[in-house]
């Protein structure tokens, strides 16, 4: 899965990986917590707002994982 190809434009290679790093942490820690959830959904709303927080110009994986599980539930509401 690469769910930033359409950013690689945008974005540099090591920005593009520290992305891929908090898609994948979040997402542990997602299926930690025992919600129940569309998985293809899921994870592509996890990319989105990793690329918002991205373009705010967040970089440090663990505050990007913190960002988006706070603004996920809203985010899944839209």
């Amino acid at each position: 899965m690469f769910p930033f190809r359409q950013y690689y434009d945008s974005f540099n290679p090591e920005t593009l990986a520290l992305l891929e790093t908090a898609l994948n942490e979040t997402w542990i820690a997602l299926q930690s917590s025992g919600s129940s959830f569309d998985e293809t959904k899921t994870r592509a709303a996890i990319a989105d707002l990793l690329v918002k927080f991205a373009a705010q110009d967040e970089r440090d994986p663990q505050r990007l994982k913190a960002l988006v599980l706070a603004a996920l539930p809203s985010y899944e509401a839209q």
